[in-house]
């Protein structure tokens, strides 16, 4: 008796996805979503391959980087830099999205760039690289601050530096900030 109620059961779902899954329009949609999916993770591979990072992408969730005028470029020319060949001119703002490149070693990294690096906080941080040295046991330190903060950041060890920032895409990064719930 419960055999013949599992087999009618069955005989019921089966039918129930044959029509569902049997449409011309849910088999395009599905195959739709299955090929958006394919390149998604494609493109993503690419993009973790050619940047050498498995962060290449980043939406900003503060304005430590915005620039409201010329300020920023203070402590740099005070100490000798011309801040006109630094990369990011413009700075950026809460909703832009960055394009970050993985270093494999703090020699790809020159004052003026701007670095992603963690701070054991759950969102790493973003910001220009203003102080690069050897302490004494011969570990290259690297010190940062926002263009638009008054303080300099901890110092930072190499193993702490995740990648340097190559582009700006600017808004694009409300999108991620919207699904995050930011």
């Amino acid at each position: 008796m419960r055999a013949k109620k599992s087999r009618k059961k069955l005989r019921v779902a089966k039918g129930f996805a044959v029509k569902i899954f049997g449409r011309k329009i849910v088999r395009e949609v599905l195959e739709f979503v299955l090929i958006l999916s394919i390149l998604y993770f494609g493109v993503s591979g690419v993009l973790v391959l050619a940047l050498r990072t498995d962060t290449y992408w980043m939406a900003v969730v503060s304005n430590s980087m915005k620039h409201d005028g010329e300020g920023w470029r203070e402590i740099f020319e005070t100490n000798g830099y011309d801040t006109s060949q630094f990369p990011l001119q413009g700075g950026f703002e809460r909703g832009d999205m960055l394009i970050i490149q993985g270093v494999s070693s703090v020699t790809e990294i020159s004052i003026g760039d701007v670095i992603l690096f963690d701070t054991g906080r759950p969102i790493p941080t973003v910001h220009r690289v203003v102080v690069m040295w050897s302490d004494e046991n011969g570990i290259a330190r690297t010190t940062t601050k926002g263009d638009n903060v008054t303080s300099l950041d901890s110092p930072l060890k190499p193993e702490q530096i995740r990648g340097k920032v190559i582009f700006v895409i600017p808004e694009l990064g409300h999108l991620s900030l919207w699904f995050q719930g930011s």
